[in-house]
């Protein structure tokens, strides 16, 4: 389910920070932002992140918001976002 409201996304991105959630992007079809707990690299390839070790500790399943209302993160980003910039920025 998409979620339209703008503020549920950041109370949503600031709960799963206080999990461990550290970056925030989004693949090339643009409905989805991806929550990471390290910082993921850009598959030009495949069009999505990913981890580059998904054995490496502190590794998390992403986790995916399905949102098109948050345009400042986006594919074009040459690098994730960090949820705690993001957040501070969105107060």
């Amino acid at each position: 389910m998409e979620i339209k409201d703008r503020a549920q996304v950041i109370d949503i991105m600031r709960r799963k920070h206080t999990e461990g959630y550290n970056y925030v992007v989004r693949d090339e079809d643009g409905e989805w932002l991806l929550l990471f707990t390290l910082k993921p690299k850009k598959y030009r390839d495949l069009e999505s992140w990913g981890y580059v070790n998904q054995n490496a500790p502190g590794v998390k399943m992403a986790y995916p918001i399905k949102n098109k209302d948050i345009e400042e993160i986006n594919w074009k980003n040459r690098s994730p976002v960090l949820i705690s910039d993001f957040l501070a920025k969105n107060k």
